[in-house]
């Protein structure tokens, strides 16, 4: 009698114990979802702009190296200008990419995919 009680309630004990297992699977699966979702739909908004962006600092720098071509005389020369720009940037941005891309890359990831971190420890 005794035994079999036991046994009873081991097995519903087991039994509840799978059914929170799969549901904490369930939940887990759902937050997985919602997060990578959220950082496509970020990730393609800010695809976009950087596509548009690119055209009008196109657009910008041939206007800036014709500018530049005809107060110097050249438009080779105008373009060879904004092009030391652009190489310029390109290795102040390599030498610093560290502290203004990989830090804040990071973190944007930590904030996006463990955003309820900073509640829970409260």
């Amino acid at each position: 009698m005794f035994q079999d009680d036991l046994k009873n309630h081991i097995d519903e004990v087991k039994n509840e114990f799978e059914d929170y297992v799969d549901k904490r699977i369930s939940l887990l699966k759902l937050h997985l979802v919602e997060e990578l979702s959220r950082f496509t739909a970020g990730f393609a908004v800010k695809l976009g702009i950087l596509y548009l962006l690119f055209f009008v600092f196109m657009f910008l720098s041939l206007a800036a190296a014709f500018f530049l071509g005809d107060l110097l005389g050249s438009n080779g020369l105008g373009f060879t200008l904004v092009a030391g720009f652009y190489l310029l940037m390109a290795v102040i941005f390599w030498l610093s990419r560290r502290i203004w891309v990989e830090k804040p890359i990071i973190q944007a990831f930590i904030k996006i995919f463990f955003p309820k971190f900073e509640d829970d420890e409260a």
